[in-house]
């Protein structure tokens, strides 16, 4: 009647073994030697097994012998406590999110801020200067270099304008004055020259004012109707230009008179250099849309697809302007498409001759 789960009482001698030296035992032979170690004599033995067994033998009082047997097992653990570490888990896990974002929210700030930097637009989205004084100090930073660079492009093409524009009245003299040579050969040439100048001289213009804010309001537009006016205006005056339309949804916001200007600079660059052009508009994918356009020329090197995107740039190593043009025509359709939310990208074609493709983004009216 006395025996339990992990102990019970004999009266016998019971059985010899070592010292018990383990931790679990350690302190059920602690208590007993405290309870009991100065009332009987007694010895305490670990017995093999695959448990661990532990049996205490004592003398009792009329001489009789007793063994305490003894199977030491681990403390009951309460039931509230596996509710306790559960909560306390969460709680260090809200403490590390919370920790973790106010570490990473100054990092968003930053994408966010670099994701919305438009050098061109009017006005620069300052970045808000609060937060640890790392935070604002690299906020003030940045903010600090949007407003250089806009000042740094609004002086370059307040510059290339007025250049562009006080070169324009000399070359008109200039033309004046060759009509009246008398050797027309002589005559010809500097006209030739002259006329390359004024080319330079308004695309130049061109370029400087694509810098700017556009001030036309977005339209939704049917893009078939757009694209098919725009490569009519060629057919009338006898170009090689053919429109492939798309089968499906065809409006989309876009501000046409930016987009029919970068369609002719794309159209004529194509039949400058291939004689002829396709454009093509994809059916719109999501919130985008793709126009094409193709020509059969020579293509570009690949290691120049993107430098001629920028201005002044010419791939003939001539440099001559009647077959390399003056470098700005892609740099002006760069800087439009940029305006309007989309990219400009070039490939050449497994058959020959070069892609432009335009990808515009839908955007609020």
């Amino acid at each position: 009647k006395l025996a339990r789960g992990n102990y019970r009482y004999s009266l016998s001698p019971g059985e010899a073994g070592p010292y018990p030296s383990s931790w679990r035992a350690r302190d059920a032979v602690r208590s007993l030697q405290e309870t009991l170690g100065g009332r009987y004599q007694m010895s305490i033995h670990a017995i093999p097994g695959p448990r661990e067994h532990i049996q205490v033998h004592l003398t009792l009082h009329d001489g009789a012998p007793l063994t305490l047997d003894l199977w030491p097992r681990m403390p009951a653990i309460a039931r509230w406590l596996p509710l306790v570490l559960i909560g306390q888990l969460l709680l260090l896990l809200c403490c590390a999110w919370l920790a973790v974002r106010q570490v990473v929210r100054p990092f968003m700030r930053f994408t966010q801020a670099v994701d919305a930097l438009k050098p061109a637009a009017s006005n620069a989205q300052l970045m808000a200067e609060n937060g640890p004084d790392e935070v604002q100090q690299a906020a003030r930073a940045f903010n600090a270099m949007q407003l250089r660079i806009q000042e740094h492009l609004k002086a370059r093409a307040q510059i290339l304008a007025a250049i562009s524009h006080d070169l324009q009245t000399p070359i008109t003299r200039m033309k004046l004055r060759v009509e009246m040579a008398e050797q027309p050969e002589l005559r010809d040439k500097l006209l030739s020259d002259l006329d390359n100048m004024s080319r330079l001289v308004r695309e130049g213009i061109a370029y400087a004012r694509s810098s700017e804010v556009l001030e036309e309001k977005r339209q939704s537009v049917s893009l078939n109707a757009l694209l098919d006016s725009v490569v009519c205006d060629y057919q009338d005056v006898g170009k090689a230009v053919n429109f492939v339309p798309c089968t499906g949804h065809d409006t989309f916001a876009v501000r046409p008179q930016a987009l029919r200007r970068i369609m002719t600079n794309l159209i004529d660059n194509a039949l400058k250099f291939g004689g002829e052009a396709e454009v093509e508009l994809c059916s719109p994918q999501g919130d985008s849309v793709e126009i094409r356009v193709r020509d059969n020329g020579p293509g570009i090197p690949e290691e120049a697809l993107q430098a001629v995107l920028e201005p002044f740039y010419r791939v003939e190593s001539s440099r001559n302007r009647h077959t390399g043009g003056t470098g700005l025509g892609l740099a002006i359709a760069t800087q439009l498409v940029s305006q309007m939310a989309g990219s400009l990208q070039l490939r050449n074609r497994a058959a020959g001759g070069l892609e432009a493709c335009i990808i515009l983004r839908q955007q609020d009216v």
